[in-house]
């Protein structure tokens, strides 16, 4: 097994010796920039060694190679006009502030201070639920695990924050909020019984 891995070795050092020139200066003329050039000959020599048993041999081996840059190139060329896309999206949707959601008022304002003193958990599948507007079901895909647990925590995590809410308040507050999260569906927090 040993020399078997040492020949294998042995091949791909000269398959990379007689064709990095070439891979290079195909895959610079067709990059952006040496940032993805490199990325590019890198993705290459990598599918070269984890498919070299593919690799013909002699003079079959530069235009499997070329074919296999030709191929990453695209791949490289179609995510970074994915990126692009994203990009002009990300750069139309007006920037948020810190106070994004609390607006100066003040019980959104409290119900954000709550929320950051809620354990991770409590927090993470309020926030899912509430903000993002995600049902059980979709949470539970997010947090990998079954939906009749998520439903449990998110119950517990809904008493944790209005008991919490109403600690926050003092004592003899009877209050009712509705906070209006960005992109959520509103939140009414009324104090428990």
């Amino acid at each position: 097994m040993a020399e078997a891995e040492r020949e294998r070795r042995r091949r791909f050092d000269a398959l990379f010796r007689e064709n990095i020139a070439g891979i290079a200066s195909y895959c610079s003329w067709r990059s952006r920039s040496s940032g993805d050039e490199q990325d590019a000959v890198s993705e290459v020599f990598l599918i070269a060694w984890r498919r070299l048993d593919d690799v013909p041999d002699g003079d079959g081996a530069r235009p499997w190679l070329y074919a296999t840059a030709r191929r990453v190139m695209s791949n490289q060329a179609r995510a970074n006009a994915r990126r692009a896309r994203l990009s002009e999206k990300l750069e139309a949707v007006p920037p948020r502030d810190a106070n994004d959601g609390a607006g100066g008022d003040p019980a959104a304002e409290r119900v954000r201070e709550v929320l950051h003193r809620l354990e991770s958990r409590d927090r993470e599948v309020l926030l899912l639920a509430e903000w993002e507007g995600l049902s059980p079901a979709e949470i539970a895909k997010v947090l990998r695990c079954p939906a009749v647990t998520v439903r449990g925590r998110l119950h517990r995590a809904r008493r944790r924050f209005r008991a919490a809410y109403d600690a926050s308040l003092g004592p003899n507050a009877s209050a009712s909020v509705v906070v209006d999260p960005p992109g959520g569906t509103p939140v009414y927090v009324h104090p428990l019984p």
